[in-house]
């Protein structure tokens, strides 16, 4: 059964760009990441007033799920709901697919004796900035000639998701208490995330979406980034890490591009490039060498 929830939740996550790039273009990108977090938390809410699950912590706890929610959702969403009103959604899905290339990165930059760059590693992370450039190299072009700057913008946008990711990951590990529970670490992370994406919408000056967003496949999109892509894959993730570890459950992330161009293809018709082919071949071969290095006898 847990490889059947594992290739869901690739799937959610690989089909979530096409539902977000069906939101920002009819509604307020910065709108559009509050309400994925909002209805999720009304979901999460529900779900644990109903179970009597206990959620509040005390102040002296409650920082930290809120720094792990701003780095895994708040901030995050920012960047990619902004970058994909001028990027591909198959595009966006291969930025994603990096999150485990800046994740190494970043704990072997930050965090002595957690991993260290080798020289199989090491390859692996040039591999893999060789194969971002390769997805980049249309948008750089068009910037050097001096239009599409915003594509490039996008793609950059959308590149800061994937290292708010990464960040987030590596600093959930030591900054979540063994004492805090899952429902009170899924309620506090949403809460303070909702939060500060409510003030972005105030200070960003976000326009309240209209009778467009009744329109069926930006109504449909929104309710499946936030219920599935989002709700429903975190407790998909939660599963697996408890019956599979970090290291297995990590592999979904070379189905995320993948999943992410087909369902690109299939729902707009857009196929990828031999940018993004060759990119997507290029950063899934880095992270093999990155994650999977033979142990020493």
């Amino acid at each position: 059964m847990n490889y059947f929830y594992f290739f869901l939740l690739a799937f959610f996550w690989g089909t979530a760009f096409v539902g977000v790039k069906y939101n920002v273009g009819t509604v307020d990108p910065y709108f559009s990441a509050f309400l994925r977090v909002f209805i999720g938390f009304a979901v999460f809410t529900a779900w644990f007033l109903a179970a009597k699950q206990p959620v509040f912590l005390p102040r002296k706890d409650a920082w930290r799920p809120w720094l792990a929610g701003l780095l895994i959702m708040g901030l995050p969403f920012i960047f990619l709901y902004w970058g994909q009103q001028f990027i591909p959604a198959g595009t966006a899905g291969i930025f994603n697919g990096t999150v485990p290339l800046w994740v190494f990165v970043i704990a072997a930059l930050t965090l002595r004796g957690e991993d260290a760059f080798t020289w199989r590693k090491t390859a692996g992370v040039l591999l893999g900035f060789a194969g971002l450039l390769m997805v980049l190299s249309p948008a750089i072009a068009k910037f050097m000639a001096g239009s599409g700057k915003m594509t490039l913008y996008g793609s950059i946008s959308v590149l800061a998701m994937a290292v708010c990711y990464a960040a987030g990951n590596v600093l959930t590990k030591y900054i979540l208490s063994k004492k805090i529970t899952l429902p009170q670490n899924i309620f506090h992370q949403h809460l303070f995330s909702m939060v500060f994406l409510f003030f972005v919408c105030l200070l960003a000056g976000a326009k309240m979406p209209g009778r467009e967003i009744l329109q069926p496949k930006v109504l449909l999109s929104i309710l499946y980034v936030a219920l599935f892509s989002s709700a429903a894959a975190l407790l998909l993730l939660f599963r697996l890490l408890k019956d599979w570890g970090a290291l297995r459950v990590s592999a979904a992330t070379y189905l995320v591009p993948v999943i992410a161009l087909g369902s690109d293809f299939i729902l707009n018709g857009r196929a990828p490039n031999i940018c993004e082919a060759g990119g997507v071949v290029l950063i899934i071969l880095s992270l093999i060498l990155i994650q999977f290095e033979k142990k020493k006898a």
